[in-house]
Formats: structure tokens, C-alpha cells, sequence
């Protein structure tokens, strides 16, 4: 296959869309991010001539070649801590259990090594995967979870775009999950079961990567990969050949940890042995994840009465039966079972450590408890991050999430605790917690967080927890706590300068280690201070650095972090999910500014009165964007620049009306993610872009009213799943306090704690009722909450209407009603946003803008919007417009659901509007009120007796109501001619009526 400079692009992206999202190659992503970031220059080269020299050489590749002599030269290895020893603990003692695990020297207890190399030798490995290794995986698909490529599955090929392989959070857990579910399914058919965990002793430094491997593997894939050659296998060879003279393994023949292409290798090179051990145990599940075996054996237990003069337990005994027995590991000459070595009898390279074998035994008479509690432990984990998190709940869990104690008896004894742990995962969902909620308030400081933060990194696990050294530095920049931030950075620099060698490892491997972490360190503060680039300052690291005992970090912070957050921000490899204004840093504002943006600050615009076009996408950084970006995302970018022009003309546009903000949108989105991407002809491309519009929405005009000034215009979302016997719709009774109004109006939203966990309780008690759709007040959200809120609707796939507090730009108040419609496409969820302008302000309200000097904007055409989603027909008004009798009456006979969001005092004249609605519209009413007016409620065409579904007002806690609709069934009723409609089912429809209309939608 000839190999040209758009293969590359799409290798190089898939590279770093993997970068982006894995947080165990922080490294190889700082690499990525400064190879992106050099300019041309008299000594260099940019990042687009390195593609293209790397393109000339594989178009026609010669491994001697200067130039791949070159790249192999710069192939070197980091040299990583796998794990620590407190060398001088009193734990060790046994007698003492201690909360204390600072200590003066920290030893080096065993390292693992990682390739260091050019890009361009990634990106190799990426194009290997691509168009000659994904033929391997036929050969293990069934029994391996790692590195589980994305596959189309009409061509058996790698898929287009981004995407390389499976996600970690999706595969692992089924590798593990499936296990345990099978063992349950057992056990559940009276059928003794055992769990059998083994772990392969340093798999890719024993990999026999030789001639006889590059053979057979070059023959394996020419028969798959539909004649594109094997020459990449030969070049990775020659890598890996390279990697393995480098690395500290005395061993000539490793597989280069770091490099992608190593996954598939090792996924294939054990697929012989998969099939031998489920040819001779016939398990009821096999699966492995790279070097960890998962096996259940059914109608199998262990032998209580086994032979003890050979064996010194019942697992040992067993194990010997079944895997030394059947000829699948040969017999160690090792007497004690934890320290025997068992040999792949195929390889002797691989082999299992008695100690590192683990057994689970359950008799189908005996209790499941454990079983159960095991699978309810997983399902916990599993929806740790489903719904969102109260600020109240996670302070009261870290305790719980971090510290693990294990107990010999009872726990209500403390002379029961025999040991105190710490878990990484724990303090992780407790770290990702904090920040998510942190983010949807004022981001102010919290000195109890902090100070459980900071209390939990001291010694010894500042150091084995270094995969979350991001996520503590990430919550303190967006808190502006430069005081816990600098404490956190201290405490890590001084542990790393007490690093000494252990027993196991040589006194050469500490220094190399000490210079991992302090790399590794920089790219977490770096990371997290792209965040913002004003959290420090130049003079605050001056003033801060002659206090870190580590030379190497004693550099200014104007100086090489620094130098790597612009990086990554010119690269976007930083946490993008963390960006208050979406797609802030694909937009031409970044150049502009030099990367130097507070991107966490909602204020950052109005603050800097950032001109619209310096808000145009900047389609260079779209080309190399790293992640999927969401249609919604484009939605809200281009509401925000209506805003801002809408804000300094005179007269206000009809949002949309000419469709400029979707069909935008629309093109950007499919720029960013299809066009770019696909490798395929510009036809193809054309016609799936049309395709992909239809499925995503259709827009059609309905009413063009000039003398009235009135316009409406019908938004089809055709592929949202129609629910029309079970419509289930939540409303939120809350209290829409008046100081919040002003407070938006007039200074800066409100967005307390207080007020975020009286939402987050709002959307998870929707959640929890799994309703189709939440209806909140007018003006009771706060806008810099929109594109969270946004994001949840789309996670949840629930539709969300609701109404922003007023946002005030060059002195105008806009008051928006947002609808957001939940997409699902190919999987992948989205959502589509309208921010409709409110038609009429009320008296009172106009009354308190003007009172402050403030302007009103005004709206030509009044504009409307008829939804069709999920087959369901809506319409959605904002308050006061319903007063007017011409507008409310607009949708007659064409929509089957009307929502109203409300503030307001005057409920006897609503709850007229309410019925008379839902009589003269025919349609049911849907309304939520602030909760000290009340009137919310969900109105039938019915009689009286019957036509609430719903109606609710007052207390001081915030709670939602679902009802249930059934839109068939009123639609049915509709279709029927006035004369022989049943009266006992709803009330009549209207004069003029259109019943062809109910029945075809």
C-alpha cells in the first residue's frame, strides 16, 4: 500500500486523540505537544515538515536510510517507580499501625522502563496498526479485552477518524465484571465454581521478539490485510530491535512498553496459550487483559483432603492437577508454593509466581454473599460519576473513599484494625468529584477540601500516587488556592529528593527515576495551570523557588512549565472538558492572546470586551483536534456570537430565523469531525454530510406573518427514538429567589454552593425517575451554568428546558428560554441547544431593567419554534408571552405538548391561560412556576376532576414531580370528528381543528 501525507495525518491524529484521553503517557503527550508547537526556524524544523519528511521515507522505505538511521539513534528509556519502600517504618515491626507515612528516605523498590522516542516513530506504530496488525486481532478476539481495536465491520479495517482502540474504562471492567458474572451464573445453577487470577511475571521484558516471530507474523498478516504488504512490520522490527539494545533489560528481545503497537503483539503472542488452556480446562469463562488471566472452572473445588506431604496447600495442590497435570506449565523445581515459578511449557519465558496466584472457591450450597456484595461493589464504581455529585456528600466520603482499614474481628474493636491502606481510586472519584462540582459554582476556595487534600499527599503517598498528582494541582488552580498549590509542589519536590536505592534495584536507576518524576511533576503543574494562565506568576515562582530542594525544579516557572503549558495549550492537549466557554481554544482568540487565557473564568469575555470575530474558529487547531466535538458545542459557540452582535445593533435578528446558527453549526461540526478526518473522496463526503444533517435535524418553515410580525418555524429531530404511550415529564418545584435576578442583571450570577446542590438535587431526582424530559422556572439558572447543563442533558439523554437568568451585554438584558434536544448517533450521544429570546417581557420586569439604566432588546419578528422530538410535537413559552391570546394560539391543532416556563406573581390569571390552553390548543399544558407563586403543574384537555396530571406549590426544598402522558391516545381522540369524539375521554376539540393533522403526525 503507498503510503501518503493524508495517511499520516490520520495516523498522527489517532495518536494523539490516544494521548488525549490516557492518563499513563503524560510524557510521550508533553513530546506531542512541543513536536506541534516549533516553529520553522533556521535550526529547526515545524511540525508540518517533519510529517512530510516522514511521509517521503515511508513512501519508499529503506531501513538504512540516513534518515530512519537518524530516528532510531534517538530512541532512548525513561525509567519509571513501580513501587516504594518506607525503609526505616516501624509498621514493619508488626506491632505498630501508624497514620504517619513521611519518613527521610524513600527506597526504590522495583521500576519498570518506557520507550523514548520522535514521534514520528509513534506514528509508525500508529500506521502499523492501521493497515498491517489489525489482522491479527481474529486470532485472540474472543478471550483478550486489551487493545481491542475499533473495527468497521462491514471491511474488517481500522475505522476512520479518531478512534484506535476500545476504551480502558469500557474494556477492563468487562474483562473483570464478566468473570464474576459468569462464576454468579454458576453458582446460581447449584454448581460449585472457582475463580483462578494469575499474573504473568514481566510479560513484555520475556516476549521473544526474533526473526522466527517476524516471520510468522509477517505471514499471519499478509494472509489478513487484504494485500497491503507487511514492509511496516519490518520497520517495526527494526524499532523494537533499536528499544531493546537501549533498554536496561538484559534482554535482546523486549517489547517496547510506550509504543501502541506493543499492545496487539502482546495480545496475539499469548494466543496460543488461550487456546490451550480453554482446550484442556474447558472453563466457562477465559478472558485476559495483557498479563492478567481471569478463569472459572465450573463443577470444580478445592480438595480439602489433598496429599500434604506433597503439597502445602489445597490451592497448590490443585493447581499442579489442572495446569502442571494437563501439560500447560511444567513442574518448578521450587519447594515452597509461593516462591515456585511455573513455565508456559511452549515458552519458558513465561511463567507465574505461586505467590502472585490467587483462588476464589464457592460451593453453590454455601452463602453468595460474597459474590453479591462483590458484583453490588462493581455496579457502585461503575456509576460513581452517573449522577452528579453534592459538595456536602463527597466532603462526608473522603474519609471513606481513601482510607481502607482491614480488620481481624469485629469492627466496633480497635485492637481489630491490623492494617490502614490507601486507595488510589478512591482518592480519585473523590479528586474528579470536587472538581465537577467546583466547576458548576464560584470556584472559591475551600480550606477544608484542601487541607484533606494536602493531609492525604505527604510522604510516601505522595510518591505512589503520582497518576493523581494532576487532578490535587488541577482542583487548586481552579480555586485560585496558589497557597495549597505551592504546599502540594513543595511536599512532591521534597519526596523526590528522598528517593535512595532498594535492594532489588541499582543506585543508577534513582536518579533516572528522580528525573521521571520531575518531569512528570512539571507536566501536571503544567497541565494544570493551562487551565489559566494567570493562577501564577513569574515573580511568585521567584519568590517560591529557592525553597525546593530539587535542582531541576528550581528553574522559573517562566521557564520550562511554562514553556509546556503553552504547548499544550497550542495543542489542545490539555483537559478541555474544564472550559467554561465551549471551544473557547479552538478560536481565533488564542492566537491573539498568545495562549495566555483564563479559560475556567465564565467573566473572561465581558471582562476583556472581546470582539465577535476574534471568536471565529481557527480551522489550523480543528485539523489536529484531539477529541470528538460535539454538535452541541458548535450550538452553543454560535448562540454566543449571535449574543454578542445581537448586543451591539440596534434591533435583535430573530435567533436563527435564516437558520445561520444550525446550519453553521452544522457545517463546522462536520468539518471538525468527518471532513478532516475521513479518507475518502469529496462526493462521499457530500453525501454523507446530507445524510448526517437529516439525521441530526430538518428545519421548515410554518408561519410568515408580516403584518403581525410573527414567525414560527418547526425543528424536526428525526432520530430520537418516539415515545408516544409513556412520556414521562419531570417538573421542579423551586424557589426562584428575586436577589439572584438582580444579582445577574445587575452584578454577577449567584452561583453558591447552596444554590448548585439544590440543582444537582433537581436533575438527579429526575435522573432517578428516568423521565424523558425537565422543566425548570424562568430566570432560575444561572448562565454560566448553560453548557454543564447542556452537557447533562446530552449524558442523560434527557431534553431540558429551562430558563437562564438574564444576561447582561453593552447594557442590554437578554432573557433566554433554552431547549436542549438529547441525540444519539452511532452511539455517540449529543444534543441539539435553541436559546429562543423572550417575545414580551412582563411590566414588572421591564420595570426593574430600566430602573438601572438598562435597555430592553428588542424583537423583529416575534419568533417561535415548533419541536418535533421523539415524535412527540411541542412548543415551549417564555412567561409572559402567553398573555399575548394571537401567540399562544399559534400551534392550534399542530402540537400535542405546550411548556411554560414562569416566573410569576399573577397565578389566578395563569392558571385561566393553563385550561384555556389546553382546551383551545387541544394539548397538554405544561408549566413550572417558582415554587413560592406555585401553579405548576401538568393540564389535559379533561374535565375538571381529571384534567390535572399534576399541580404543585410551596416548600422550601426543591423537588421534582414526574407525570405521565400518553400521546397516542390523545392523538387518537383528535383524529376523530367532533360529533363522535367520547367526551368521557377528553373534552372536545375546537372549531376548525385540524384532525387530518393529529393523525399524521
Amino acid at each position: 500500500m503507498r503510503i501518503d501525507r493524508k495517511h499520516i495525518d490520520a495516523a498522527y491524529r489517532k495518536l494523539k486523540s490516544y494521548l488525549y484521553y490516557d492518563n499513563f503517557s503524560l510524557l510521550i503527550r508533553q513530546q506531542l505537544a512541543h513536536f506541534e508547537a516549533v516553529a520553522e526556524s533556521k535550526d529547526t524544523l515545524s511540525y508540518d515538515q517533519r510529517l512530510d519528511m516522514l511521509t517521503d521515507f515511508l513512501k519508499k522505505p529503506n531501513v538504512e536510510s540516513k534518515y530512519f538511521k537518524g530516528l532510531l539513534n534517538q530512541i532512548k528509556c525513561w525509567t519509571a517507580p513501580k513501587s516504594f519502600e518506607q525503609l526505616s517504618n516501624f509498621q514493619d515491626e508488626g506491632l505498630v499501625i501508624s497514620n504517619n507515612f513521611s519518613d527521610s528516605q524513600y527506597g526504590l523498590k522495583k521500576v519498570n522502563y518506557f520507550i523514548d522516542c520522535p514521534i514520528e516513530i509513534h506514528i509508525i506504530s500508529i500506521l502499523w496498526i492501521i493497515n498491517e496488525g489489525y489482522a491479527l486481532q481474529n486470532l485472540y478476539n474472543k478471550n483478550n479485552y486489551a487493545y481491542q481495536l475499533e473495527l468497521n465491520e462491514e471491511s474488517g479495517e481500522v475505522v476512520d477518524g479518531l478512534r484506535l482502540f476500545k476504551p480502558y474504562f469500557m474494556q477492563y471492567p468487562k474483562w473483570r465484571d464478566n468473570g464474576i458474572e459468569t462464576a454468579k451464573n454458576v453458582t446460581d445453577k447449584n454448581t460449585d465454581v472457582v475463580i483462578i487470577s494469575l499474573d504473568i511475571k514481566e510479560y513484555y521484558y520475556n516476549i521473544k521478539i526474533d526473526d522466527n516471530v517476524q516471520k510468522d507474523l509477517k505471514s499471519l498478516i499478509s494472509k489478513g490485510n487484504k494485500g497491503k504488504g507487511t514492509k511496516l512490520t519490518d520497520i517495526l522490527f527494526e524499532i523494537m530491535r533499536a528499544y531493546a539494545k537501549k533498554c536496561p533489560k538484559s534482554n535482546d528481545n523486549i517489547l517496547p512498553i510506550g509504543l501502541l503497537s506493543s499492545g496487539l503483539i502482546a495480545n496475539w503472542y499469548l494466543h496460543s496459550f488461550d487456546e490451550l488452556v480453554k482446550k484442556e480446562l474447558s472453563p466457562a469463562y477465559y478472558g485476559r487483559y495483557v498479563d492478567d488471566i481471569q478463569i472459572v472452572l465450573a463443577n470444580s473445588k478445592l480438595d480439602k483432603s489433598y496429599d500434604k506431604n506433597k503439597y502445602s496447600s489445597s490451592v497448590e495442590a490443585f493447581f499442579e492437577k489442572y495446569f502442571v497435570g494437563r501439560n500447560i506449565f511444567s513442574k518448578p523445581d521450587e519447594k515452597e508454593f509461593k516462591n515456585k515459578k511455573y513455565k508456559y511449557k511452549n515458552d519458558p519465558n513465561i511463567e507465574i509466581q505461586g505467590e502472585k496466584i490467587l483462588f476464589y472457591a464457592f460451593e453453590s450450597k454455601e452463602s453468595q454473599a460474597v459474590l453479591d456484595m462483590f458484583k453490588k461493589k462493581i455496579e457502585q464504581n461503575s456509576s460513581a460519576f452517573w449522577f452528579l455529585p453534592a459538595n456536602g456528600d463527597i466532603n462526608e466520603d473522603f474519609d471513606q473513599s481513601v482510607y481502607e482499614l482491614t480488620y481481624s474481628d469485629t469492627i466496633n474493636k480497635l485492637r481489630s484494625v491490623t492494617d490502614i491502606k490507601q486507595s488510589k481510586y478512591g482518592a480519585a472519584v473523590f479528586l474528579a468529584k470536587k472538581i465537577k462540582v467546583t466547576l458548576l459554582s464560584g470556584k472559591k476556595k475551600d480550606e477544608k477540601t484542601a487541607d484533606q487534600i494536602l493531609t492525604f499527599f505527604k510522604g510516601l503517598i505522595s510518591l505512589e500516587f503520582s497518576s493523581i498528582w494532576e487532578k490535587a494541582l488541577t482542583y487548586f488552580v481552579i480555586t485560585n488556592d496558589q497557597d495549597s498549590f505551592w504546599k502540594f509542589f513543595s511536599e512532591v519536590s521534597r519526596n523526590i529528593d528522598k528517593i535512595v536505592h532498594g535492594k532489588d534495584v541499582p543506585k543508577e536507576s534513582v536518579e533516572q527515576v528522580k528525573s521521571y518524576l520531575t518531569q512528570y511533576l512539571m507536566n501536571c503543574s503544567a497541565l494544570a495551570t493551562a487551565l489559566n494562565s494567570e493562577f501564577l506568576t513569574k515573580q511568585w515562582w521567584e519568590n517560591k523557588k529557592e525553597k525546593i530542594t530539587g535542582n531541576s525544579l528550581k528553574k522559573s516557572f517562566d521557564g520550562e512549565i511554562n514553556a509546556i503549558r503553552r504547548a499544550y495549550v497550542n495543542s489542545n492537549l490539555f483537559r478541555n472538558g474544564f472550559i467554561a466557554i465551549p471551544l473557547l481554544n479552538y478560536t481565533k482568540l488564542i492566537v491573539g492572546n498568545n495562549n495566555n487565557i483564563n479559560f475556567i473564568n465564565h467573566q473572561f469575555l465581558r471582562q476583556n470586551k472581546v470582539d465577535v470575530t476574534s471568536l471565529e474558529l481557527d480551522f489550523n487547531k480543528l485539523k489536529y483536534a484531539p477529541r470528538y466535538i460535539y454538535f452541541y458545542e458548535f450550538n452553543l459557540l454560535e448562540n454566543l456570537k449571535h449574543l454578542i452582535s445581537s448586543a451591539y445593533s440596534s434591533i435583535v435578528p430573530t435567533v436563527d430565523f435564516d437558520n445561520t446558527i444550525l446550519d453553521t453549526s452544522f457545517d463546522n461540526f462536520f468539518e471538525a469531525n468527518y471532513s478532516i478526518r475521513l479518507i475518502k473522496n469529496k462526493r462521499e463526503i457530500q453525501e454523507f454530510k446530507e445524510s448526517l444533517r437529516n439525521y441530526y435535524f430538518k428545519i421548515e418553515d410554518e408561519v410568515s406573518d408580516p403584518i403581525k410580525r410573527v414567525s414560527t418555524r418547526k425543528i424536526i429531530i428525526p432520530q430520537s427514538n418516539r415515545n408516544l404511550k409513556d412520556f414521562k415529564v419531570a417538573v421542579a418545584n423551586t424557589i426562584v429567589e428575586e436577589d439572584n435576578i438582580i444579582q445577574s442583571l445587575f452584578k454577577k450570577p449567584n452561583e453558591s454552593t447552596d444554590r448548585r446542590d439544590d440543582l444537582i438535587d433537581i436533575l438527579n431526582a429526575a435522573e432517578k425517575s428516568k423521565s424523558d424530559a425537565l422543566i425548570l422556572p424562568e430566570v432560575s439558572v444561572p448562565y454560566p451554568w448553560l453548557p454543564q447543563l447542556t452537557d447533562e442533558a446530552r449524558r442523560k439523554q434527557r431534553m431540558l428546558i429551562m430558563g437562564l437568568e438574564h444576561m447582561t451585554v453593552n447594557n442590554k438584558a437578554f432573557n433566554y428560554l433554552v431547549t436542549c434536544l438529547p441525540i444519539k448517533h452511532n452511539g455517540i450521544k449529543d444534543c441539539i441547544v435553541s436559546l429562543r429570546l423572550k417575545n414580551h417581557y412582563s411590566p414588572g420586569e421591564q420595570s426593574l431593567i430600566l430602573s438601572k439604566g438598562r435597555k430592553i432588546p428588542k424583537v423583529t419578528p416575534y419568533y417561535y419554534e415548533h419541536f418535533v422530538w421523539r415524535g412527540i410535537h411541542f412548543s415551549c413559552y417564555n412567561c409572559y408571552e402567553l398573555t399575548d391570546i394571537e401567540h399562544r394560539a399559534l400551534f392550534k391543532g399542530k402540537i400535542d405538548v405546550m411548556f411554560a416556563s414562569e416566573y410569576n406573581r399573577d397565578v389566578n390569571y395563569f392558571s385561566n391561560i393553563a385550561e384555556s390552553v389546553s382546551r383551545d390548543v387541544h394539548c397538554a399544558f405544561i408549566q413550572s412556576n417558582s415554587a413560592q407563586f406555585g401553579d405548576s403543574r401538568i393540564t389535559i384537555p379533561k374535565k375538571t376532576a381529571l384534567k390535572d396530571i399534576l399541580r404543585l406549590k410551596g416548600g422550601i426544598n426543591s423537588v421534582v414531580l414526574v407525570g405521565k402522558l400518553n400521546i397516542a391516545d390523545l392523538r387518537e381522540f383528535q383524529s376523530t370528528l367532533v360529533q363522535f369524539q367520547d367526551t368521557n375521554k377528553y373534552k372536545n376539540t375546537p372549531p376548525n381543528f385540524d384532525h387530518r393533522g393529529a393523525e399524521e403526525r
